[in-house]
């Protein structure tokens, strides 16, 4: 019994291994195929080198997030954590709501 739930963890870390190694030629070549696309539709309809260099640049960066998915989501916790300024009792968990009310003499049309 031993032996068979080895070989079948086996099976499944390597189909598992393939499955990633597809997502990721996939998620590739999908990336490579657009930004291609982008710089070869945006050579056609301006001629210009400018603009394909700009939409080269534009696909390189959105490759580069989809890419990094993962690092950029992680990272947000770490940017939005609120800091302990001048608001008392304010930190993580903790929302921070200012209102106005209308100034005298201005009330709210009826």
């Amino acid at each position: 019994m031993t032996v068979n739930a080895m070989v079948l963890a086996g099976a499944i870390d390597d189909v598992d291994h393939l499955a990633q190694k597809a997502t990721s030629l996939l998620s590739n070549s999908v990336m490579l195929l657009m930004l291609v696309a982008a710089v070869v539709v945006t050579w056609g309809k301006t001629k210009s080198v400018v603009s394909a260099f700009v939409a080269a640049l534009g696909g390189a960066a959105l490759w580069f997030v989809v890419l990094n998915a993962p690092m950029f989501r992680d990272s947000v916790g770490d940017d939005l954590t609120p800091s302990n300024g001048t608001v008392k009792g304010a930190g993580a968990g903790y929302a921070v709501v200012q209102t106005y009310h209308p100034a005298p003499g201005r009330g709210e049309q009826q």
